[in-house]
């Protein structure tokens, strides 16, 4: 069965999860039983296993994620529409301040300032909350667009009126150039950066192969976290499965494990759907570092 199928799992257990579940798992964090690696110079304690949330279409699986301790959504604009903005602003009321919500305007608004304000208003109301913890510009590819105008203006304003705490990016191609430029710029406190143990992908949707060269890339990642950036990865399955140790069954938890020996991903989100996703994923905290 391919990562991306839908697991036909009873709900049973999580259909009836209640605030109380999620808080469980989020106070276990709070008294220190696990581990959590700090995303640059945002002070943000995440645990390194996030929740990728742009194919989940039921409450239920967030919730289940939350329960087991993951403190990091992944969402954006453009997921259904803004309707899985709206999934996760449902599935969090009650431990809205226990959870880092990630979100992201299109890529297209970059020459439009307003627009974007726009799109991080709708957001906000989607999500039901008053303020987004990390507020992204989706797939930058060239200088030029990382570095707009319009998109510099719309996100310091944002960040100023208290809409955003912290600015960022995506980027799913070029990774090492955006990061360099993101450095030099010195404007953005965080990196959404499509990395994983393979230094290669095939897009689920377009089904094109992508690769870079992962020395550079590691090397880019490793120059922004020491000038205080924090890096969050995606594609993070998308290399397929990896086996830990020698002889072992390759396993999406290993591929994880695995990507994760590299201490300067603050965390990563691979996209969950269902709760055997969940489980290979949350099975992966074991490594990183106890801060």
């Amino acid at each position: 069965m391919k990562r991306k199928d839908f697991v036909k799992t009873s709900v049973a257990g999580v259909a009836g999860m209640s605030i109380s579940g999620c808080s469980a798992g989020l106070s276990a964090l709070k008294k220190g039983k696990s581990d959590f690696r700090t995303l640059g110079k945002t002070g943000i304690k995440l645990r390194p296993v996030g929740f990728g949330a742009s194919r989940t279409k039921e409450p239920t699986v967030v919730k289940a994620a939350l329960a087991k301790g993951v403190n990091l959504i992944d969402t954006g604009r453009m997921y259904a529409n803004g309707q899985n903005e709206e999934l996760i602003g449902r599935s969090i009321e009650g431990v809205r301040k226990d959870v880092i919500i990630q979100s992201k305007f299109y890529r297209e608004l970059t020459e439009d300032p307003k627009a974007i304000e726009k799109s991080i208003d709708e957001s906000l109301k989607a999500l039901r909350t008053d303020y987004i913890d990390i507020m992204l510009k989706q797939s930058a590819v060239t200088k030029e667009e990382l570095l707009a105008p319009a998109v510099l203006e719309a996100l310091t304003k944002a960040k100023e009126s208290g809409k955003i705490r912290f600015n960022g990016f995506s980027t799913h191609w070029n990774q090492a150039e955006m990061l360099r430029e993101a450095v030099k710029s010195g404007f953005y406190d965080v990196a959404l950066v499509a990395y994983n143990h393979a230094g290669n992908y095939t897009h689920s949707i377009s089904k094109s192969f992508y690769e870079w060269d992962q020395a550079e890339l590691e090397e880019e990642i490793e120059n922004a976290v020491k000038a205080g950036m924090g890096i969050i990865a995606m594609k993070s399955c998308s290399g397929g499965p990896f086996p830990v140790k020698s002889g072992e069954k390759p396993s999406y938890t290993g591929a994880l494990k695995k990507m994760l020996e590299n201490t300067n991903i603050s965390s990563c989100v691979p996209a969950m759907a269902n709760f055997r996703e969940i489980q290979e994923n949350v099975a992966a905290m074991g490594v990183g570092d106890a801060l």
